[in-house]
């Protein structure tokens, strides 16, 4: 359990952790605020986040006040952790990737991430523009040095500078490649691998353990509910059938953890081929072996393996921006020719096939797709055909009925602004000399411009806002 007191360094100051009180203290000339008030922003609720409960200024500083949940242990003593917890925790805290898309400079040093076995995570600190923060380094650079703090216990502060001094003492494969990352992207799926690479060398050591005894063996691994079960001498048929099936599960479990590794670092050198005999050696499904695919972007494998997951598919393309890709797309023999219809239907709207596009509209009932084919209505200006899908997919689906209603009314106030900047531009070309109202005229026509562009900050906002209740 942490100290009920502890002294904790980040960048721009030191932490003191009273009771479950964590205070910053942080002088007034490092901030550039006019009003103090212009920090209260920082104390809204974030799950991701501690609260911040009191934001003051006192001789010549400004004092941050969170609150710490019960039983919360400081990021500094992950260390003294099992490898289990270790792995939980660094692959949290890349699920949560909380600087992407933040307003927000998060400060990624241990001493500002507090944790709870197994897969809690908060932060601390966070700067809007007017406070202090670190810009010394990149969130790469952090992301690595905390990933590999996490792991292997080496002070964030050295790794910052030099992530491959964690290897020294840490020569695994799995850290190299955690160490050679060059996105973040590239970073977060290495460390998607860490359970099961654990689990493998730790599966490993047992197995080790266990040659002098290997009659033994499956025993250990097959968990005392099996040893439970032979001590106390159950032989009856019925016992003996849940024994062997308990057993198979575990076999099944030691087999998996057996090619985990194998099928990681398939997955992280892109041999895709090699990834799948793994699998399929470890037991995996098919649509195990779909789903492994699809995270690491492989869409035409997921298909070949499972052709019922196209819909998830498209929609996971979709939203990784990788729409295009699916005019290339092929479905095995074994798909059923509704997939093949629907695969036609998703390759018409990346094609904008305007005919296609019309005569299935009317046998489209998915919320997903009619709002896809409405998208590419209004991508191509065509807001008739639009419309009409917006009015079906008010029957299926009323929150992507509205997106669809907010991106067409977005599209319309885009066309207003085009038109007045042309406007505008023309208004500039008239010669002065032979008409006296051109500022008139120009004046006009910035103050329609303005109006147009006010317009279309408006339909933006009703975009955003529509998004947000669009479900997945």
């Amino acid at each position: 359990m942490s100290k009920p007191n502890q002294l904790l360094n980040i960048e721009v100051g030191t932490f003191k952790r009273q009771g479950n009180k964590l205070i910053l203290e942080l002088n007034h000339n490092q901030f550039r605020y006019d009003q103090l008030s212009e920090l209260n922003e920082l104390k809204q609720a974030d799950p991701n986040f501690l609260q911040l409960v009191n934001l003051v200024e006192q001789d010549q500083k400004v004092v941050l006040t969170y609150t710490l949940p019960d039983k919360v242990k400081s990021l500094k003593e992950l260390p003294h952790e099992n490898k289990a917890i270790r792995s939980a925790i660094a692959k949290e805290i890349m699920r949560q990737d909380v600087v992407t898309d933040s307003q927000y400079h998060i400060a990624l040093n241990p001493a500002n991430l507090w944790y709870y076995p197994m897969q809690h995570v908060w932060y601390a600190y966070r700067a809007n523009e007017l406070m202090p923060y670190d810009d010394k380094h990149s969130n790469l650079a952090k992301y690595k040095a905390l990933i590999l703090f996490c792991l292997t216990g080496t002070p964030y502060e050295r790794l910052l500078s030099n992530p491959k001094e964690a290897l020294a003492k840490h020569p695994d494969e799995y850290l190299q490649q955690v160490a050679k990352a060059t996105s973040l992207a590239e970073l977060k799926e290495v460390v998607n691998g860490v359970e099961d690479f654990v689990s493998y060398h730790e599966w490993q050591a047992v197995e080790q353990s266990q040659q002098k005894n290997k009659k033994r063996f499956w025993l250990s691994v097959a968990g005392i509910a099996i040893v439970a079960v032979v001590a106390i001498g159950l032989v009856h048929k019925n016992d003996e059938r849940k024994y062997q099936s308990l057993a198979n599960q575990n076999q099944a479990q030691v087999t998996r953890l057996r090619y985990s590794g194998k099928i990681q670092t398939a997955l992280n050198d892109k041999k895709w081929s090699e990834a799948q005999e793994a699998m399929k050696k470890a037991g995996y499904s098919s649509s195990k072996q779909a789903q492994t695919f699809l995270k690491h972007k492989q869409y035409q494998q997921a298909l070949n393996n499972d052709p019922n997951q196209l819909s998830k598919v498209v929609n996971t393309a979709y939203a990784n921006k990788d729409s295009e890709q699916v005019a290339k797309w092929e479905l095995p023999s074994s798909a059923t020719s509704k997939q093949k219809d629907q695969l036609s239907l998703e390759k018409a709207i990346v094609n904008y096939d305007t005919n296609t596009l019309n005569n299935q509209l009317s046998f489209a009932t998915n919320g997903d797709v009619l709002l896809r084919i409405g998208q590419a209505f209004v991508a191509h200006n065509d807001t008739q055909d639009a419309q009409t899908v917006q009015t079906k997919l008010a029957g299926v689906n009323s929150p992507k009925a509205k997106y669809l209603k907010a991106l067409l009314s977005l599209n319309s106030a885009k066309n207003e602004v085009s038109d007045a900047q042309k406007k505008l531009d023309d208004a500039n070309k008239i010669d002065g000399g032979k008409d006296k109202d051109k500022d008139k005229k120009v004046d006009s026509a910035k103050s329609d411009l303005k109006n147009a562009q006010s317009d279309q900050s408006a339909a933006q906002k009703q975009v955003d806002q529509a998004k947000q209740k669009v479900g997945d």
